[in-house]
Order: structure tokens, then sequence, then C-alpha cells
């Protein structure tokens, strides 16, 4: 086997990481989260629209330290959903990911920030597992 073929495996203090997958297409979020397994990463949850998404961050799973959150949902989107967490004073890390172009996801983290939140950067769809994996190789566990 290849070495580019090899799963690649986070270091063991970034595997026990809880991450919260947001996202209203059910095929994003298996596809999120068999990459996260294929990175070591375990302790994920899931909320399939931002409603649940903003329920789910200190829910009973425990805060997560990442939210990957996509912007474009029905309903409570990306936007209301990071308003949400800086409104409970959430202090894990964010990753933004949309199939929308490129100024909207850069608008959308700008914002983030401005709200003090801690984007780690974001991600265009189809969201790879090498770019998934060199943004959670940023985050420091809460």
């Amino acid at each position: 086997m290849s070495a580019t073929s090899t799963p690649t495996k986070l270091s063991s203090p970034l595997a026990s990481l809880r991450v919260l997958l947001v996202d209203d297409d059910p095929f994003m979020l298996d596809l999120l989260g068999s990459m996260l397994d294929k990175l070591g990463l375990t302790r994920v949850s899931r909320a399939s629209d931002g409603e649940r998404g903003v329920a789910a961050i200190g829910g009973r799973h425990g805060v997560p330290d990442v939210v990957i959150c996509d912007i474009h949902m029905p309903g409570k989107d990306g936007f209301q959903v990071m308003e949400a967490m800086a409104a409970s004073g959430y202090k894990g890390a964010v990753v933004l990911l949309s199939g929308m172009d490129a100024r909207t996801l850069n608008s959308a983290a700008l914002m983030a920030r401005f709200h003090h939140l801690n984007v780690l950067g974001v991600m265009t769809k189809p969201v790879s597992k090498a770019a998934l994996a060199e943004l959670l190789a940023k985050v420091r566990p809460l």
C-alpha cells in the first residue's frame, strides 16, 4: 500500500475531540462522519438542521470542541447558528462549509470572527478529507 492510500489518523489528543456536524443534507452528514471516522475521530454528533445544531451545543453529549456547520440551511441557517453560539459563549472551534461561493463563505467567517468565534477555516463542498484533517490539526481541545 502506498503512503498516499494509507488512512490519515490524527494525533491521539485530537482523536478524542467532540465534533458536532450541522448540515441539512443527510448525504453530507454521512460523508463528513465517515471522513472523521477515517481520521480517527469517534465522538461525532450530528444535527440535521440549525435548530437541532443549536440545541446540541451543550446538550447531552457535552459541549463540542469543534462545530462543522453548513451555511445554507432552511429554517435556522448557519449565520443564525453562529449567532446563537456566540450568545451562549461557545469557546470551541468552528469550521464553516457550503456549496455556495467563496465570497459567501468568507463573509460568514468574518461575521463569526466579529462575534468572537474561533473560526478554524472554511471549506467548500465537496469536502476533501485532506482539507478537513488540515483544519482539525489546528484545534486546541477545550
